[in-house]
């Protein structure tokens, strides 16, 4: 990111969401002028150099779209965000034709996921607005224009690719780990499909993303898709492009990620998921880009699956002939509670990334913490364990975290083992059940942030919860 993308210019006729947006973003490392009005923010644009405007929809006078627009003659090459509580179809291809971004404020997750990632020193960074009712018009699109992108400088330096190293780096020394950590240094001077394996919250795009950054390819853009979130249409679509009219959202024609710009890595997360329609197409893409004859654009193509797919060709969901060209490298992730003497590296790991986020003088781990942390199973895997160390940094109010600042149900492990009751295990599938239910219980039944928290998306989510009901008759 350039040096004046520090600069950020916010707009809001609200001072107390105003000012509280603005704390946090100074505590992230940028620094915000503020402005309670579309005229405020122009004068202001016209004395600094902005890097990014945050902008609210309803405002008196000049609205949010008028005032980027405005902005935008000021700095042509501004990036922008709406914010809006009042979002419609409309509006968001108002915010399509502004090259805007777009959240809603019910829903602030994604976008303080985007703040946090945007001050990453000039790495490319792509955030979606969180999906809503618009997927199931069965248009919408993948990427769609209103996503945020910052590319890297032209002739990056060293310090910039050992940055990216840093931010991917593989935490662990299990034996597994360090195998795959190898591995994956060995992948990224190839161009053969990749397919990673593992449970929900293990890791997979991440692990994905350090074989981009170990490729030659780690200037160009990592695209992750979703495969359970889009029909055959979308997906076809996407990849290929289409004219204006194909479909009702289509207002322009779009060209496909094989034909426009490059693309270093496509990711295609779930792809059990897929039909085998679509299964079939990613096959003939798949001969395509391997034969070099009519694709241009130099692609790394990686797969991420949840399920065993060799079971799913047995059972003539998966395409044997597709299984076969995914593969020739298959790495599988173990969930954490198989490798349970990486939580105390992975400890250490989120303690120091969040403390120096939310600067808090925050040290250590108690050892009792430590000892429950080493007992529990973790079925949210790593990134269950990354939101509870980042929540306990939010809460400390000493040095050291401490049980007290646990989630609920570390609470009760501990009641549990004071009363020395006799230990009742219970299934997978039922730690799973409890574990989301608690989770939808936290958020309010929000099940954007609830999928958010467990990895999943909201299509998967819904499989879940459909089965919990099924089970409790």
């Amino acid at each position: 990111m350039r040096s004046q993308a520090k600069n950020v210019l916010l707009v809001d006729d609200e001072e107390k969401l105003l000012g509280t947006i603005a704390r946090r973003m100074t505590l992230l490392g940028f620094t915000p002028f503020k402005a309670t009005s579309g005229p405020i923010a122009i004068e202001i644009a016209k004395e600094h150099d902005i890097g990014l405007a945050i902008v609210d929809l309803q405002m008196p006078g000049m609205d949010g779209l008028e005032t980027i627009t405005q902005l935008k003659k000021i700095h042509p090459h501004l990036k922008t965000i709406l914010l809006t509580g009042h979002g419609n179809n409309k509006i968001k291809q108002a915010t399509e034709a502004l090259d805007s971004g777009y959240f809603e404020k019910d829903d602030m997750v994604d976008f303080w996921k985007f703040i946090k990632n945007l001050n990453t020193g000039g790495q490319t960074v792509v955030i979606r607005p969180a999906r809503s009712s618009g997927l199931s018009e069965g248009n919408a699109d993948i990427f769609p224009s209103n996503e945020i992108e910052f590319h890297p400088e032209n002739n990056p330096s060293q310090s910039y690719h050992s940055e990216i190293f840093s931010q991917l780096r593989i935490i662990g020394e299990t034996e597994v780990i360090l195998a795959l950590r190898k591995n994956i240094k060995r992948l990224g001077a190839l161009d053969c499909p990749v397919l990673l394996r593992g449970e929900a919250g293990t890791g997979k795009e991440f692990y994905a993303r350090s074989i981009h950054a170990n490729s030659t390819r780690y200037l160009q853009q990592f695209i992750a898709i979703d495969c359970t979130s889009f029909s055959n249409e979308q997906l076809i679509a996407q990849l290929l492009g289409y004219k204006k009219g194909t479909f009702s959202n289509a207002i322009q024609q779009r060209m496909g990620i094989f034909s426009g710009d490059p693309v270093g890595t496509l990711f295609f997360d779930n792809v059990e998921d897929l039909s085998l329609q679509m299964q079939s197409q990613l096959f003939e893409i798949i001969e395509t880009i391997s034969s070099r004859q009519s694709v241009d654009n130099d692609i790394r193509l990686i797969f991420a699956a949840e399920t065993d797919l060799e079971k799913c060709v047995q059972s003539k969901t998966f395409r044997k002939d597709l299984y076969e060209r995914l593969t020739l490298f298959e790495f599988y992730i173990p969930p954490l509670r198989n490798r349970k003497d990486d939580i105390p590296p992975l400890c250490r790991y989120f303690l120091d990334r969040y403390r120096q986020d939310f600067k808090k003088p925050v040290e250590s781990i108690s050892p009792k913490t430590m000892e429950m942390f080493m007992s529990y199973d973790f079925p949210g895997n790593v990134r269950e364990l990354q939101h509870i160390i980042e929540r306990a940094v939010i809460l400390a109010d000493s040095q050291t975290i401490d049980i007290k600042h646990m989630p609920v149900r570390f609470q009760k492990i501990k009641e549990s083992k004071s009363q020395k009751k006799k230990q009742e295990f219970q299934t997978l599938a039922e730690i799973e059940s409890q574990y989301i239910t608690e989770v939808l219980g936290a958020t309010n039944d929000n099940k954007s942030r609830t999928s958010e928290i467990l990895g999943i998306s909201r299509a998967a989510l819904w499989r879940k919860l459909k089965q919990i009901k099924k089970k409790q008759g």
